[in-house]
């Protein structure tokens, strides 16, 4: 529970293995899903007791947002922090949320860390998004409102070959070189262009 003077946390939980196993990051980020509670005691379903549960369970939030904003956790930490809290059995991700659509992910406390290490413990990874937001194959026309532009590659043909039908320039002496190889690739023109160009500069000392 939570009130002005303090928190309430699981007498059991600093104990326990999985616990142990968070760094100083996540034990913050789950103090900090801890406090955002709302707890309510309600009648018990057996007997005239009460017992306190979590009113806003599934639907806790806790933004990347404001944990860079208020609290200096970068992006890449906040999220490494989630995933080990999710991976030990501390919060489960109820509505996996986008940034960029405003939407925010909701979380719930989770108490599968009770049995982390034992054949009971109930793995839960975090959920994959599958709302298919953005731009994909199948959902271009509809979320950019007209049909996908395909590209198209022109492939040119370069009959300039240095083995057969060579008809560019067949002044300029090439030696055999890779098959169906150009000009372009093939180092032989580029030494023969340049020693054309020293003829040209310097015609008196290649007579």
């Amino acid at each position: 529970m939570k009130s002005s003077n303090g928190m309430f946390i699981p007498r059991r939980m600093h104990r326990n293995p999985a616990f142990r196993k968070l760094n100083a990051s996540s034990i913050f980020v789950l103090f900090e899903f801890l406090y955002r509670r709302k707890v309510t005691q309600v009648p018990t379903k057996v007997g005239r007791g009460k017992e306190w549960i979590i009113s806003n369970n599934g639907e806790i939030f806790f933004t990347y947002d404001e944990a860079k904003n208020n609290f200096g956790i970068p992006r890449s930490t906040f999220r490494r922090a989630i995933d080990q809290l999710v991976d030990l059995g501390f919060i489960d991700i109820t509505h996996h949320g986008g940034g960029m659509m405003k939407d925010a992910s909701k979380y719930a406390i989770s108490e599968r860390w009770k049995e982390y290490g034992k054949k009971e413990f109930l793995k839960k990874p975090r959920p994959k998004d599958a709302r298919g937001l953005g731009f994909t194959k199948e959902n271009w026309k509809k979320t950019a409102g007209k049909n996908r532009p395909i590209k198209k590659v022109s492939i040119i043909p370069d009959t300039r070959s240095s083995t057969t039908n060579d008809t560019s320039d067949n002044s300029i002496p090439l030696t055999p070189s890779i098959i169906h190889a150009t000009h372009k690739t093939d180092p032989n023109y580029y030494i023969q262009k340049g020693l054309d160009v020293l003829k040209a500069m310097h015609p008196s000392q290649y007579h």
